[in-house]
């Protein structure tokens, strides 16, 4: 029986980053349409404000175009066709404006929740949504009854507010038709004004409350379990028991490499107590001597064993053999700092090999 922390169903771990990414390539991030729309608001009356100058030319053009027909006999083909290209100019001045300031401030919006990322696999054909009964569920689940309940609250409240602030200015308004035109104009103007940024300072802390709510949801449902977290880690950075019989594998393999290479060496530097070294050099092709072996206790000793069966010289030379072991990797040269030390230890190994003193002076010189 699997214990409470391995139970699939105790999310209680905070996602991953890799389950993050997951998530965010199906398209499943904290975004908050409620921020949306509030900014789709606050840009379309900004930019309504801003060219609301031009609607007034925009809607004389048109009306003089309308009403220059006198007669029904001027209402050919050619003048309408010219109507409606004055009449589709004129809307796309005024219109155009919005729809474009409303596109980008929809992107930007978007990319400031979730930042810039595209991904199509939302738009990816899911046959299970087809499924009535699996549609209905999804209306009646807690996400849709928390839409719903969002929706409601904002009608409501947006009633409530625009039915205030129309109250509270009756008695007002109730004499402002007794004024001029432009006055008339300015005062509703005004009032509008007022109402659109109450309207609008109203909805974005709901959205901003929204938008929290949404980061929290997102959180609630990456979470993970232990269990999911384990397999995670198993799929993403193998199974640490499989790994672990691979890195064994791989140092068997080294050390055969290692040994195999021992017989070809010039000499076994050593510690007595539990260090050996395996040297080799060639002047006529190798810069420095080159350490192509190297192991202690059980691994020294196995070096050790071979080269005597093999004729290798052994050389006991203490802090020599320690600092090659501790510096020097399989396979690399021999420091410049260590030239002199490991120059006199293969002079001395071809003055036993040769009996040539010569020999054994110019391979100390050597490098």
């Amino acid at each position: 029986m699997a214990s409470n922390d391995e139970n699939q169903d105790d999310k209680t771990e905070t996602a991953t980053q890799y389950r993050r990414d997951e998530f965010r390539k199906q398209g499943m991030v904290a975004m908050s349409r409620e921020v949306l729309s509030v900014c789709l608001l606050m840009a379309s009356g900004v930019t309504l404000y801003a060219i609301s100058q031009t609607f007034v030319p925009q809607f004389r053009i048109m009306a003089e175009a309308y009403l220059k027909f006198d007669h029904i006999e001027t209402m050919t083909r050619g003048a309408l066709f010219d109507l409606l290209l004055i009449g589709l100019k004129s809307w796309a001045w005024m219109v155009i404006p919005v729809f474009a300031v409303a596109l980008v401030v929809a992107i930007l919006a978007c990319a400031a929740q979730v930042g810039f990322h595209i991904t199509w696999d939302p738009l990816t054909p899911k046959w299970d949504r087809l499924d009535p009964m699996k549609g209905l569920q999804r209306i009646v689940s807690g996400q849709g009854a928390t839409e719903a309940f969002k929706a409601v609250m904002k009608l409501g409240l947006g009633s409530w507010i625009v039915w205030s602030f129309v109250s509270a200015r009756m008695s007002e308004a109730a004499h402002i038709f007794e004024k001029d035109i432009p006055e008339i104009c300015i005062f509703f103007g005004r009032e509008l004004g007022h109402l659109f940024f109450l309207l609008l300072g109203t909805f974005g802390l709901l959205a901003a409350a929204d938008y929290l709510f949404q980061r929290f949801r997102l959180e609630k449902q990456m979470r993970m379990s232990k269990r999911e977290i384990r397999e995670e880690y198993k799929l993403r950075e193998g199974d640490p028991v499989m790994k672990g019989r691979i890195r064994n594998i791989q140092r068997r393999m080294a050390s055969k490499r290692m040994m195999d290479a021992v017989p070809k060496a010039d000499v076994i530097v050593t510690n007595p107590t539990h260090i050996s070294i395996a040297l080799k050099y060639d002047p006529t092709n190798m810069a420095a001597p080159q350490v192509i072996a190297k192991g202690a206790d059980h691994m020294a000793m196995k070096i050790r064993e071979l080269a005597k069966a093999k004729g290798i010289p052994l050389v006991e030379n203490k802090p020599l053999a320690r600092t090659l072991y501790k510096e020097v990797e399989v396979g690399h040269y021999v420091p410049r700092d260590l030239y002199r030390a490991v120059a006199q230890v293969l002079a001395y190994v071809y003055r036993l090999k040769n009996g040539d003193w010569n020999t054994s002076q110019q391979t100390a010189g050597a490098f």
